[in-house]
């Protein structure tokens, strides 16, 4: 006959099956457990030992997906705290990562004239004001600040009246 485990044990067991697969912020990790049917004392005792033991570190989880997704899509300073905060990130964590992040980057000027460049080697350069229009509302709804989009377009719109 097959010996029950503990809850705690089957709680950390899951924990430690799911961060196997990939990084997870304390509080979803919170909310994926408790989904599991643990109880929320059984959950909270789980975390504990994981973030004691170095699995869960809402910092490095922060980081390195606001790392990954500047790498794979370009976004203003605004969107990354968002989609940090959503992870369940504190806010003054999230605006410190984000600080940090887009620093190392270049600032977000930078992050903006990444994501112009791709923007350009799949559009071409805006020959007309409709695809300049095309290009500004891209980086907008990359949710850059408008003062740094019209600045970086200012170029294409002066060639424009040319």
């Amino acid at each position: 006959m097959p010996r029950e485990r503990d809850p705690i044990q089957q709680a950390t067991a899951k924990a430690l099956a799911m961060l196997a697969r990939r990084d997870y912020s304390r509080a979803k990790l919170e909310e994926r457990l408790l989904g599991k049917d643990f109880s929320p004392e059984i959950v909270a005792m789980v975390l504990v030992r994981c973030v004691e033991a170095g699995y869960v570190d809402d910092n490095r989880y922060g980081r390195t997906r606001l790392e990954a997704r500047l790498l794979r899509r370009p976004s203003g300073q605004r969107d990354a705290l968002d989609d940090l905060r959503r992870q369940g990130l504190t806010k003054t964590m999230c605006e410190g990562i984000v600080e940090e992040v887009f620093t190392e980057a270049g600032g977000e000027r930078a992050v903006l004239d990444d994501a112009m460049g791709r923007w350009q080697a799949k559009s071409g350069e805006p020959t007309d004001l409709a695809s300049t229009k095309r290009c500004f509302d891209h980086l907008m709804r990359r949710r850059f600040p408008r003062y740094l989009v019209l600045q970086a377009l200012s170029p294409w719109l002066d060639n424009l009246h040319d």
